[in-house]
């Protein structure tokens, strides 16, 4: 996510030039090694069809609120903004397709400004490799970032990692820990690499939309 990501990352990078704060995260353990309630069946038939671990995906169908906060810098208040996204199953549960849709977002004075920015995502698991993976695409850039991730059963915790290049040849490596609190909620944070340290740049909180009503 959350992935307003790549459209920011370039502005992350001058905001944390100076006095960069580690943030103290470290990786999981892939979920097939560490969790047997998400099994992986290494059978050559069965390694085209969903698993466990492709319903632990599933569990984040459905239509989302959330709550954006952007780090503008260190010492300065965060940015906050708001907006939708839906999740839903696709090619027979094997990925699951998110659609981001996000009105407003900070410009170069760090105030919130138009913006129509949407992105989407397809998530899913890969048998072979067994490990999760993420792809995201947006309408501020050309270029897709892939990511590879693991689950924590313990914590409820995906975390995916990848690199951005906003610019051609300025790579940034970046983490996403997406944390599940309950059926209805869940969190995600946004690393990034910076002069060799790994900063903080987003939070967003996700509230499960309710059902509408039939009167």
């Amino acid at each position: 996510m959350s992935k307003i990501l790549m459209a920011l990352s370039l502005g992350m990078a001058a905001a944390f030039a100076v006095d960069p704060a580690v943030a103290g995260e470290t990786e999981t353990s892939p979920v097939a090694a560490a969790s047997t309630a998400s099994p992986n069946d290494s059978k050559t038939s069965d390694l085209a069809r969903p698993n466990a671990n492709h319903n632990l995906l599933g569990e984040l169908a459905g239509t989302w609120n959330y709550l954006l906060k952007i780090s503008m810098g260190p010492n300065k208040p965060p940015v906050e903004t708001n907006g939708v996204v839906v999740r839903q199953p696709i090619m027979g549960g094997r990925y699951f397709l998110a659609d981001f849709d996000v009105e407003m977002l900070p410009g170069a004075d760090g105030k919130l400004e138009k913006a129509n920015f949407k992105g989407k995502s397809i998530e899913g698991y890969d048998n072979v490799k067994e490990k999760f993976i993420s792809i995201w695409i947006d309408n501020a850039s050309t270029g897709p970032t892939i990511f590879e991730g693991s689950y924590d059963p313990a914590s409820r915790t995906f975390t995916y990692t990848g690199e951005t290049e906003p610019k051609p040849g300025q790579k940034t490596k970046v983490r996403e820990v997406i944390k599940v609190i309950d059926s209805n909620h869940y969190n995600l944070e946004w690393y990034e690499e910076h002069g060799g340290h790994e900063i903080k740049t987003i939070e967003i909180t996700y509230t499960r939309s309710p059902a509408p009503s039939h009167l």
